[in-house]
């Protein structure tokens, strides 16, 4: 006995339909097969301490951007995140987005023997303090990128999570800044490394916005660096 077909379409899950739009709103990036090779043979010793130095004089944020994003073309995944010797450069990567994304006047990286800050900025002939932190989410970054690499799926309900994770995260990481009670006032700049592929778009930027207030007391300024831009 033949049973009777039903074409009718089924009704739009709305939850879907809400994926989508975010989707559309801020697309998935292109799909690379291959991970990112490094230009260049990997930084030896003296090459690190020298770019340090170099890192560490006042310059135009021009030029300390493109100084800090050769450097860091020669560095691949599993040595920039496993390899101590490259924390430096990882602060100038933090501290060249942020002069990217706000005018200074001149910038530079602690030095070698400096205890704090991290780094310095000029605005409008006023010298600032720079205090220089992130946050991954609690991923193990050196862990990841150890050893040969497999392609994991990522499926929305990790992109929930992790959007619902960033405000007690972002909160997390301040708070512990600012209980150490620095002897003079510091611009903090947050690197705030989630990515929930605009799930929670508004709702992490309203997050971003009230934790920031709520610490505002305990430093010269907050500045926020997500998604490739400032908050």
């Amino acid at each position: 006995m033949n049973r009777p077909r039903n074409d009718s379409p089924k009704d739009p899950d709305p939850f879907d339909e809400w994926i989508d739009r975010a989707c559309e709103a801020d697309p998935l990036p292109p799909y690379v097969e291959e991970p990112l090779r490094p230009r260049g043979p990997p930084l030896s010793a003296g090459e690190c301490r020298a770019a340090w130095d170099r890192l560490a004089t006042f310059q135009t944020p021009h030029d300390f951007i493109q100084l800090t994003r050769a450097l860091c073309a020669r560095c691949g995944s599993e040595e920039w995140f496993n390899r101590p010797h490259l924390k430096f450069l990882h602060d100038a990567y933090v501290l060249a987005e942020f002069v990217r994304l706000t005018p200074v006047e001149a910038v530079r990286l602690a030095g070698p023997i400096e205890q704090w800050p991290d780094g310095h900025v000029k605005v409008e002939s006023k010298l600032h303090k720079v205090e220089i932190t992130s946050t991954h989410g609690g991923r193990k970054l050196g862990q990841e990128y150890r050893g040969i690499q497999t392609m994991r799926m990522d499926p929305v309900e990790n992109w929930v999570e992790r959007a619902n994770s960033i405000p007690d995260y972002l909160r997390r990481t301040i708070e512990a800044k600012s209980k150490k009670h620095y002897g003079s006032p510091c611009w903090l700049i947050v690197y705030l490394n989630i990515n929930e592929w605009g799930i929670r778009q508004a709702e992490t930027e309203s997050a971003i916005e009230a934790t920031k207030a709520d610490f505002l007391n305990s430093f010269e300024a907050i500045s926020v660096l997500w998604k490739d831009k400032l908050y």
